[in-house]
């Protein structure tokens, strides 16, 4: 809970009593590689917060895998259409690697949110977050050459190219994994 705990100090004004008040609603929990935080069909109920590891968010279009996001250490996972809205996911979301994160329902969180005001800054700085990461990706896949697409995930998300297997990486760019070594034997 330390790398939370920072993340909270450095990125809020939460005071050290309330940062207790919201580590206790929280449950450590710990994946296997290639085990599923969520599924496709199931209604989302939680909201997570990586302490070690990394996960995939990814559909099924067409029978075929199409990777969506990957989340790192201090990254949060939850699919918010389904958890706000209550329908089913149409996102499944796993584990990489062996990962242990920080497990919250939705019932606490709001519970939460009525007892420190701040909680309602962190959701709405993640939903800033997530709704600005939506439509820079967005537009990237639909403006942006693959290999410009790549450069940018080399910027922003090096530790990807290390941890994420290399078919994952073409889906995520929205290219055929042979197309993606043709880009990497050019740089």
């Amino acid at each position: 809970m330390n790398s939370f705990k920072s993340y909270l100090q450095n990125n809020f004004t939460f005071t050290a009593e309330e940062i207790k008040e919201l580590l206790i609603c929280f449950t450590l929990k710990g994946y296997k590689k290639k085990e599923h935080f969520l599924k496709a069909g199931q209604y989302c109920k939680n909201v997570a917060f990586i302490e070690k590891g990394c996960f995939l968010y990814y559909e099924i279009i067409d029978g075929e895998e199409k990777v969506c996001d990957f989340a790192f250490e201090n990254d949060w996972i939850t699919q918010y259409n389904s958890l706000l809205n209550n329908v089913p996911s149409t996102v499944n979301i796993y584990a990489i690697e062996d990962s242990k994160i920080l497990v919250m329902d939705l019932p606490k969180l709001e519970k939460l949110t009525v007892s420190i005001a701040k909680i309602g800054i962190l959701r709405a700085k993640l939903a800033e977050q997530y709704f600005t990461e939506s439509t820079k990706r967005a537009s990237q896949l639909a403006n942006l050459k693959a290999e410009e697409r790549y450069e940018i995930l080399l910027k922003e998300k090096p530790e990807a190219l290390q941890r994420i297997p290399q078919y994952h990486i073409a889906s995520y760019l929205g290219i055929k994994p042979q197309s993606l070594s043709r880009i990497r034997s050019k740089n």
